[in-house]
């Protein structure tokens, strides 16, 4: 059973994808394929989390365009605030009990394709509203 990750182009627009994290990730820079991950919304307990990935070579200057749309979705799920170039995939994770071992990197859930799916939806909104 493959897995499911939100990828965003780097004109802001998204769609669910299946695939191992490799495929999805190599998407972001196929020129590189040198994914750098972030939290979202950090895993804990017995709950899942969200993930992001961003290409490794999107934060110097020039590289990629700048991506409102991502960004946007990213600060609304309670990401850090910082801008986001390129594309963006965002994947599920997951606590370990292993002491000291990082979360692993899971498919999302449905609820939390829902959420995404509905976040971009509004920011997409409010980014046509101010643009016009």
């Amino acid at each position: 059973m493959a897995s499911v990750f939100a990828f965003f182009d780097s004109d802001g627009e998204m769609e669910f994808r299946e695939g191992t994290p490799d495929r999805v990730f190599g998407a972001l820079d196929p020129r590189h394929a040198d994914p750098l991950a972030f939290t979202v919304q950090r895993c804990s307990w017995g709950g899942d989390g969200l993930e992001g990935h961003i290409s490794n070579t999107a934060r110097f200057v020039g590289t990629y365009p700048p991506n409102p749309v991502a960004t946007g979705v990213v600060t609304a799920l309670g990401g850090p605030q910082e801008y986001i170039f390129g594309n963006l995939v965002i994947c599920g994770s997951r606590w370990s009990p292993i002491e000291g071992e990082p979360p692993s990197i899971h498919g999302l859930s449905q609820a939390q394709q829902d959420l995404i799916g509905d976040v971009h939806i509004a920011v997409r909104k409010e980014a046509a509203s101010t643009h016009q």
